[in-house]
């Protein structure tokens, strides 16, 4: 109450500097300051608790607006507020009705009356609402009819009329001032009596009367303040009911995993699978298990078609004979390097997967060679079909029972909606209640689905045996000795396993494996996958691979 009043003191204080300063120019002239000679108030307290007000201001040389302050809001522990609310306002002056400014503005209600002068006597009627709390013992009316007026009042007299009444109270003087009023009593034949002489301006008198339980019917009004820990409360009943949205919330997500998003596969399991078969002739043959491509590979891995998966098909299809990989000359030691790919025209008849077409389609078009440098536009305008390809083939084979990419899509969206549900929820629950915390959990639960919605794409019981033998290969590609590898097959067995390793891991060894064929210091042309430019060696073919991966992937993926 204390920052409150001090707020209107303020105010009041400064129409006094300004009133001050008129009153001292029109000193020079003899004129007197202004002052509220008498101050007469009748107050009667109905049963059920309206203050029935009537007031008589005697008012001396006072020029212009008269304005006088009432405290019609009086903030309580606990974020509550007890409003007080003027009505059926008149002021009279001389038996003339006076027009009368009403507003209320923070905790005090202003009422200004127009074109006052010299001395008057103003008659105010008007009914508080609001203006008796209850206590322990009963009611008690709470009232500040004189607050912050910016003249001195030399004499103000209230007498209340009332029932019987328990006790009274009445302090006056500045804002942080508890000092008694001249007098607060308790009437033998009249209600309770206040007076408080010489009231300097922007000080306030506040009375206070206690009666019996059952003489007076409180009637506060009651308003909540907007603050952080009434928003959000943690009373009982909201702190258990969002508890309960979480605890559930939870428990769905858990259930919702376990049925729909849990791989109905061992993922540890491993079976027995190799790259390499023994062939007529005691060749060695390429044969991965169940013909896996690459691309296929690194899909049914995580799920997903990630850079990597594009950039190891197109090695594959290279290695394969379908494209060849040719990197151009350096116009200087520091240009940008840049590769040619080109379509084979004869070649291997064996069929490609849908993906892999649309790919090739993706990449050349109409033409038979292009530029990585100049991938970039054709190949992002496509890569949407050949993604959708990629995903069609893996629920084709039964790896899963529907797409990923539109599983982890729906499950997603579901969750975007309950996270922007739950944010709606938490900014009208904490503005209009104090359930603000019940939104959090909401929200709370839809950042769980938006997470659990990335791995609710399940593999179907197909690719159980599928994962056991990528493992395999894992383990086959990262732990085998090369040098095992038959001499005069070395780079075609090599360079059909890197693919795989670009994908699966351990691709370095295999390149150093291809490294290891060269063994002069004369320049090399490469393979019949990828050449090199006029004086390469197979020494550089680690920093042109990389660079050829790191060239592909930002033009296929990079907007």
């Amino acid at each position: 109450m204390r920052l409150r009043l001090l707020g209107v003191s303020l105010c009041a204080l400064g129409i006094l500097v300004v009133t001050g300063a008129s009153a001292g120019a029109s000193g020079l002239s003899g004129a007197a300051d202004p002052v509220v000679t008498n101050y007469d108030s009748e107050i009667r307290v109905d049963r059920d608790g309206a203050l029935k007000v009537s007031e008589t201001w005697k008012l001396s040389n006072v020029t212009g607006t008269f304005t006088r302050f009432l405290l019609t809001r009086d903030h309580l522990p606990d974020d509550v507020d007890h409003v007080q609310k003027i009505e059926d306002l008149q002021v009279k002056a001389g038996g003339e009705t006076k027009k009368a400014e009403q507003s209320t503005e923070g905790d005090v209600t202003s009422i200004a009356v127009e074109d006052v002068t010299g001395d008057a006597q103003l008659d105010f009627t008007y009914t508080v609402r609001g203006a008796v709390a209850s206590t322990l013992n009963g009611t008690e009316v709470r009232f500040a009819p004189l607050t912050g007026l910016s003249y001195t009042v030399q004499d103000a007299n209230v007498v209340f009329s009332t029932p019987e009444v328990s006790h009274v109270s009445c302090v006056a003087g500045a804002v942080d001032s508890n000092h008694p009023c001249t007098l607060a009593q308790l009437g033998e034949t009249a209600g309770p009596t206040f007076r408080q002489q010489g009231l300097p301006p922007g000080n306030t008198v506040r009375m206070a009367i206690g009666f019996p339980e059952g003489e007076i019917a409180a009637n506060s009004i009651v308003e909540y303040r907007k603050t952080f820990q009434r928003a959000f409360s943690t009373d009982t009943a909201q702190l258990i009911t969002a508890l309960l949205v979480l605890l559930l919330g939870a428990g769905a997500l858990i259930a919702l995993y376990r049925l729909r998003g849990r791989d109905q596969v061992d993922p540890s399991r491993v079976v027995p699978a190799s790259l390499f078969s023994l062939g007529q002739d005691t060749r060695i043959d390429f044969t991965p298990p169940a013909d896996l491509r690459p691309g296929e590979v690194g899909t049914l891995i995580d799920e997903r078609i990630d850079p990597v998966d594009v950039t190891a098909t197109i090695i594959d299809l290279a290695v394969r004979g379908h494209l060849t990989i040719t990197e151009l000359e350096h116009s200087s030691e520091f240009a940008r390097p840049d590769w040619q790919l080109q379509r084979v025209a004869n070649a291997p008849s064996e069929e490609l997967q849908r993906y892999e077409n649309v790919l090739v389609r993706a990449i050349f078009g109409d033409n038979d060679t292009v530029l990585v440098s100049e991938l970039g536009p054709q190949v992002r305008a496509n890569l949407g079909l050949v993604q959708d390809a990629l995903y069609d083939g893996v629920v084709k084979r039964g790896w899963f029972s529907e797409r990923p990419d539109r599983t982890r899509s729906l499950w997603t969206t579901i969750g975007l909606g309950v996270t922007v549900l739950g944010v709606v929820l938490i900014v009208l629950l904490a503005l209009f209640t104090t359930w603000g915390l019940l939104g959090i959990a909401v929200t709370a639960v839809g950042v769980g689905l938006l997470v659990i919605g990335r791995h609710m794409p399940a593999k179907a019981p197909a690719a159980g045996r599928v994962l056991g033998q990528v493992a395999a290969i894992r383990g086959e590609l990262l732990e085998m000795d090369v040098s095992e590898l038959p001499s005069d097959q070395h780079v075609e067995l090599c360079s059909r396993a890197l693919p795989y390793a670009v994908v699966l891991g351990g691709s370095e060894r295999w390149i150093d494996a291809l490294v290891a064929t060269d063994v002069d210091d004369a320049e090399d042309e490469g393979f019949p996958w990828y050449r090199g430019p006029r004086g390469w060696h197979l020494q550089h073919l680690p920093d042109s691979l990389r660079n050829l991966t790191t060239n592909l992937t930002g033009a296929l993926f990079t907007r």
